[in-house]
């Protein structure tokens, strides 16, 4: 099967019209043949003129920097040369013409490539050749600090590889203070200790770099994929090879081709560092000013540099994050504060606060600083006392500042599973990840940015750092009031805080947990009531605003993290059961413990070592009265895509049946959304009692709805044949013979349904094993008459079920399968 690039390439030039294809080759001849024409036609020495013109404009151009133009010219100049031979042949008495146009092309393209050397338009190519003696580069998956040829150490910072298990690559710090980032492991000096060599790793292609440690000067070269690994470095020339996992073949180049006037690049003194021009976007300022709405005070920021540079563990922090040290009314404090923190000043203007480190401490360690006037600066205790159980926070920037308190604000971390949707451990990120936040019509995920819980924290300025005090103040509701939370007591363990609710002058009867949610409309509350051992809390409500009531849901959940709140519905994640260690999960069963009830589930959920908590997403809406689960199912209306998400319910065509579809997921069964990639390894129920496991969601029912056409999808490392790509294999579900037809042929990638009729299966396939963007793909029709003969598997009865063989062993597993939902097409 072809690749994508040449799929693509194809489909352009069937775009094009054949007339265009013409008139661009007919263009190309003409830049070809005509300057080849006209100085043919022209006398020999008004040739000559010619050519000495355009050699001067290659020159001129060459020199103000018109690189592209003079690199045409260069092309126009070539063709006026064999134009001119042309002339001479003609112009020459005799077989002189023989004897003198050899020698005017081959010295004049000889001069002309001199010419453009000297010009550094062109590119001096390294010359492949043979060692005698094995190499003796360093690798370039290794790194480390190593010694000038003067016997001084450069060390190196930031190493990092090219993808996972790729090249390395990293900064060197000389002696001298020079300092070249994104260099690789194998590096080599010239004899004499001047210049030094280094590859330049890259994704898109590698690169070379010289520095004249004499002038400190670089020049880097591009397209230099020949030197992975360098084995020598003379005074005149440098020895390496390309990549030990293509062939490992040996170049060589001249180190007076490398040192191109027109590549190299002076560096620049910065502090007691020399840096590559273009390290910095913009000068940060040197002084930055904070001017006391009242009372006639003032804060100043001034920029800040270490004495030294070369001696910090990261060199370049102080120029990529500026910091400032703080002075207020000309008094300089020892506190630093960086250049994108604020500073916010009581209304008086007396008293002021920010995020500050002392000098000598590392600046990412930075705490809250109060001053106040006529008693200076004091450190503010630590913002708020968590404990296990609760929601992380993240700290901000301080919002207010008042005579008793602070506001500060803060988020909640985000809570996800090991696998997308549900899973058997619960992770916890501070950042706001990509998520999936919806269907589209062919069962694609649709993908957004999580909005992590917003809140503010009330923290008193004076008293101890202590468990409750201060308060939290949520997301400010439609009416721009905020939910108001104050800590009562923890539970027995102590992982788990109550909390009163306030909303303005309404108290909400209860006792809360901190985990809430605003909705997007801000007329919404989420709550989680707080219950202690040997219960846990799982009554989760939702407060009405508006109507100022409360909505619960009829059963306690066993919750684990309230998710979001968008469009009435309240996403979270609660507990169903444990898993034994060892055990494996499949679609049919995921947990072989179930929880208990939330009442007397404190036990359950504790942590043990012989099995883990299943964890499973939940979506919950907001009815008139109270809140209702939605199915974990979607219902759809046509056939789905290969890379169809979730699970789903789609009817026949007549209404007598359907085809139901869980447990579907990428080859890679993590939390990553994945939106391109494959779903497989579902499990199929119809409403009419025939089971299949290992499908995929491509399906389509036949117009009157006796068959079913499903997909199979095989993993190309799995599968027993030799193949470039994964296979997706077409079967063919009859649901009145209870009989299953696998074709066990390929019948393209990413298969979508298009139609099924009486006479056969339209289906549109593409060329990659995942989602592209551009891939329109192509239909094909696959004959009913062709599928039919095929060799049939009788499925069978267990129950009101009917099964493959391969499936009777978990046919009780299938039995207890909850499908009323179904009920509707039987």
């Amino acid at each position: 099967m072809p690749d994508q690039s040449d799929r693509l390439s194809t489909s352009d030039d069937e775009l094009t019209p054949l007339s265009v294809l013409i008139l661009r080759l007919l263009w190309a001849v003409i830049k070809l043949v005509a300057p080849i024409t006209l100085i043919a036609l022209l006398p020999p020495l008004l040739g000559v003129g010619v050519m000495l013109v355009l050699v001067l404009l290659v020159g001129l151009c060459a020199r103000l920097g018109r690189k592209k133009i003079a690199e045409r010219l260069c092309v126009l100049l070539s063709t006026t040369l064999i134009g001119l031979c042309i002339a001479l042949f003609g112009s020459v008495p005799g077989w002189w013409g023989v004897v003198l146009v050899p020698v005017v092309l081959i010295g004049g393209l000889a001069a002309l490539s001199t010419y453009e050397r000297r010009l550094g338009l062109s590119k001096a190519q390294p010359e492949p050749i043979t060692r005698d003696t094995p190499a003796t580069s360093t690798s370039a998956w290794s790194g480390s600090d190593l010694l000038t040829p003067e016997g001084e150490l450069i060390r190196t910072l930031d190493w990092g590889e090219l993808c996972m298990g790729g090249p390395t690559y990293g900064s060197y710090l000389f002696p001298d203070g020079v300092l070249l980032s994104g260099l690789g492991s194998s590096v080599r000096f010239s004899s004499s200790g001047r210049y030094f060599a280094a590859p330049l790793p890259g994704r898109d292609g590698w690169g070379l770099l010289i520095l004249d440690r004499q002038e400190r000067t670089v020049y880097r070269h591009a397209d230099m994929g020949q030197f992975w690994e360098l084995d020598s470095f003379t005074d005149e020339t440098l020895t390496g090879r390309c990549s030990p996992l293509v062939d490992n073949q040996g170049y060589r180049i001249a180190l007076a081709d490398l040192l191109n006037p027109e590549l190299a690049v002076p560096l620049h003194a910065v502090a007691d560092l020399w840096l590559e021009p273009g390290w910095q976007r913009g000068e940060p300022v040197a002084e930055r000013a904070f001017d006391a709405p009242a009372g006639g005070h003032h804060l100043r920021a001034v920029r800040h540099m270490p004495h030294s540079l070369r001696g910090l563990d990261d060199p370049m922090l102080p120029l990529r994050y500026p910091s400032y040290r703080l002075e207020v009314d000309e008094q300089l404090s020892d506190l630093m504060i960086d250049d994108s923190e604020d500073v916010v000043w009581r209304a008086d203007g007396e008293a002021l606060v920010c995020r500050a480190s002392p000098m000598g401490e590392p600046r990412w360690s930075r705490d809250y600083w109060l001053w106040q006037a006529g008693q200076g600066w004091r450190q503010l205790s630590t913002p708020w006392v968590s404990v296990e159980d609760e929601p992380d926070m993240g700290w901000g920037n301080v919002l207010e500042l008042d005579e008793q308190a602070i506001q500060i604000e803060a988020t909640f971390d985000h809570a996800y599973t090991n696998r997308l949707g549900f899973g058997y451990a619960l992770y916890h990120t501070p950042s706001d990840i990509e998520v999936a936040t919806g269907h589209d019509a062919e069962g694609r995920l649709l993908t957004g940015e999580f909005q992590r819980t917003q809140v503010r924290l009330v923290l008193p300025l004076m008293g101890g750092a202590r468990r409750g005090a201060g308060e939290v103040l949520s997301r400010p509701l439609a009416e721009g009031q905020c939910a108001r939370f104050t800590w009562l007591h923890d539970n027995a363990l102590g992982r788990l805080g109550a909390f009163t609710c306030h909303i303005a002058d309404w108290c909400i009867p209860g006792e809360w947990l901190l985990d809430h949610r605003v909705s997007a409309c801000g007329r919404y509350l989420a709550l989680v009531t707080f219950a202690d051992a040997p219960a846990v809390p799982g009554r989760v409500c939702v407060v009405d605003i508006a109507q100022r009531r409360v909505l619960s849901t009829p059963q306690p959940l066993r919750l684990a993290r309230l998710l979001d709140f968008q469009a009435g519905q309240l996403s979270l994640i609660h507990v169903l059961g444990r898993l034994s260690e060892g055990e494996q999960d499949t679609p049919l069963r995921r947990f072989d413990q179930a929880a208990p009830a939330a009442e007397r589930a404190a036990r359950f959920l504790e942590r043990r070592e012989d099995s883990r908590l299943f964890y499973q997403d939940l979506t919950l809406q907001v009815g008139t009265d109270e809140l209702q689960p939605l199915p974990a199912w979607r219902l759809v209306d046509r056939p789905q895509a290969a890379n169809a998400d979730g699970d789903f319910v789609l009817p026949a065509p007549n209404g007598h049946d359907a085809a139901w579809l869980f447990g579907a997921e990428s080859e890679y069964g993590d939390h990553y959304v994945r939106e391109d990639f494959p779903r497989q390894g579902g499990c199929l129920l119809t409403a009419s009692g025939l089971a299949l496991a290992n499908v995929g969601p491509s399906m389509i029912w036949s117009a009157d709805g006796r068959y079913l056409a499903l997909t199979r999808f095989i993993d190309r490392m799995q599968s027993r044949q030799q193949v470039e790509t994964d296979q997706w294999h077409l079967l063919l579900l009859d649901t009145q013979a209870h009989t299953l037809r696998d074709t066990g042929t390929h019948i393209g990638c990413m298969p979508l349904f298009v139609g099924f009729d009486e006479h056969g299966i339209e289906v549109r396939t593409f060329a990659s094993d995942w989602q592209v963007e551009d891939d329109l793909g192509e239909v094909r029709r696959i004959a009913l008459t062709d599928l039919l003969p095929m060799h049939e598997a009788s499925l069978q009865a267990r129950g009101y079920l009917w099964l493959p063989p391969e499936e009777l062993q978990r046919a009780g597993q299938w039995q207890r399968l909850e499908r009323d939902h179904l009920q509707a097409w039987r």
